[in-house]
């Protein structure tokens, strides 16, 4: 994605909903196949969407693996 859409995508009234909510609906396909949507909780931290679950939630690979900085 080109950088100018990306702002396009970002100026939209629907983009600027995520960061100024506390919980997002993660859609996630489970174990047998089936769809889910779990609510989570969220934030925006500046340059990141962040978003928060419990260790043992049944959306998350296990073991977990860790990312970031």
């Amino acid at each position: 994605m080109r950088p100018n859409e990306m702002i396009e995508v970002l100026n939209r009234p629907i983009s600027q909903e995520l960061p100024a909510r506390d919980v997002t609906r993660l859609p996630y396909v489970a174990k047998d196949g089936n769809p889910r949507n779990v609510p989570i909780a969220s934030t925006w931290n500046g340059s990141h969407v962040v978003m928060c679950t419990t260790k043992i939630a049944p959306n998350l690979p296990w073991p977990p693996s860790r990312t970031g900085s």
